[in-house]
């Protein structure tokens, strides 16, 4: 893999087409991270994050689930699948539902890749917190 240039929180979408409008709505949760989270307050380890959701039929195993971490590059690279049903039949309120729960998911699955230098329980909590004031943790 060769170092290039995103911003220290980029999110994407890999989604079926027949709910593949609402994958715009993700740069709300983009935006709103890239504003209110700086990752080197929570150490050195980590110098981006690419965050990957999945919206496909479930028959689909093309696209699985993996968190990788690069190194080299202080890159976590995740993609993790969102419920297809769930977001077939959501709006923009309980898309963002899913969004947020997905990403803290990923937060709680990541320590697995025993980075170095990167204050996981801080993050979770202040990532959770801004999600809550933005009401993104209600029971979807």
């Amino acid at each position: 893999m060769n170092k290039t240039e995103w911003p220290p929180i980029a999110f994407g979408t890999v989604f079926w087409k027949e709910v593949g409008d609402k994958a715009d709505w993700i740069t709300r949760i983009e935006s709103f991270l890239q504003q209110n989270i700086q990752l080197d307050d929570y150490g050195s380890g980590i110098s981006a994050i690419r965050f990957v959701s999945v919206a496909v039929m479930p028959s689909n195993k093309r696209h699985e689930e993996y968190i990788k971490y690069f190194r080299k590059y202080k890159e976590l690279v995740v993609n993790l699948k969102l419920n297809y049903d769930a977001v077939a039949q959501a709006e923009e309120p309980a898309f963002l539902q899913l969004v947020a729960h997905l990403f803290l998911r990923a937060i709680d699955e990541a320590p697995q890749q025993k980075i170095k230098d990167f204050d996981w329980p801080r993050f979770r909590r202040d990532v959770t917190e801004l999600f809550e004031e933005e009401g993104w943790l209600q029971p979807v």
